[in-house]
């Protein structure tokens, strides 16, 4: 009956997985031009709330890229975890995670990259944890939910201030609203800083950086997932969307920039002195 279930599960991940990096792959070699499919269109008081998605040459190139990475690992991880007794969980995981991925690549809503942006989160501390046996790999996924939610208080409170000036979750309207004349400038400049604070939270850069290395106690598959290839960049797709507003805020820029900057020299030093490769 195991054996079965892992049959089963690496046949569903591994083809489901194939089928999204297909689909990603024939969409964006259509070039086709830049669609909105409106959503349900929910209504919170006076905010509106559509709950469109996106969809233009360069996501869909992000797309492709991201499910090319979901679909190599999950090839490789129906190796690796072969003797895993949990890799049916592990598989469904990073599914889970895929999805959120691309919801948030997709995402013309502020609701919907809120959703899509925790989905990953929580997806990330199951992948961190998944050697659950081992004291370490829990201790890690402990340190890694408590640092990047602490950081995405700052995400949801940007976001939340965002939507409530334009009066709309739609990024469209939302960055329409923010980038103009009218626009007050300091406000806009403290939102879109909190933004960034969660953005430097996923992406491990400073002050968050901690949690990354101690992540490595994971699975290797989720290492090259999440670590190396699509949550730590997920803040790039989130700001590329925000742009406009980030370009004219200099405070956004500056923290981002400091922080960044200061993270590689940081790395580069503890670099000479780690001993764990993976690490």
């Amino acid at each position: 009956q195991d054996l079965r279930d892992q049959r089963l599960a690496k046949g569903l991940a591994v083809g489901a997985g194939a089928a999204a990096f297909a689909l990603t792959l024939l969409a964006w070699a259509s070039g086709t031009e830049a669609l909105e499919a409106p959503g349900p269109s929910l209504a919170a008081g006076e905010l509106a709330v559509p709950l469109a998605l996106l969809s233009d040459p360069t996501r869909l190139a992000v797309s492709a890229v991201v499910a090319l990475v979901a679909l190599g690992v999950q090839v490789y991880s129906s190796w690796y975890l072969r003797t895993d007794d949990r890799y049916p969980r592990f598989a469904a995981t990073v599914s889970l995670f895929t999805a959120a991925m691309l919801l948030v690549v997709h995402s013309g809503d502020l609701v919907l990259t809120v959703v899509g942006w925790e989905v990953m989160g929580w997806c990330s501390y199951l992948l961190i944890g998944h050697w659950s046996r081992k004291h370490t790999a829990r201790r890690a996924a402990h340190k890694a939910f408590i640092v990047t939610r602490v950081a995405d208080i700052g995400f949801v409170l940007g976001v939340v201030g965002l939507a409530a000036g334009a009066g709309t979750t739609n990024l469209a309207a939302v960055v329409g609203t923010w980038s103009g004349a009218d626009a007050d400038g300091t406000v806009r400049g403290i939102l879109i800083t909190l933004v960034v604070i969660g953005v430097l939270g996923k992406s491990a850069q400073l002050p968050f950086q901690d949690w990354l290395a101690d992540a490595m106690e994971g699975p290797t598959p989720a290492s090259a997932l999440i670590h190396a290839a699509t949550m730590v960049a997920a803040g790039t797709v989130v700001l590329a969307g925000l742009f406009p507003l980030l370009a004219v805020s200099p405070l956004p820029r500056w923290v981002l920039g400091v922080s960044v900057s200061v993270t590689m020299l940081l790395a580069a030093v503890l670099a000479f002195a780690q001993s764990d490769l993976k690490r």
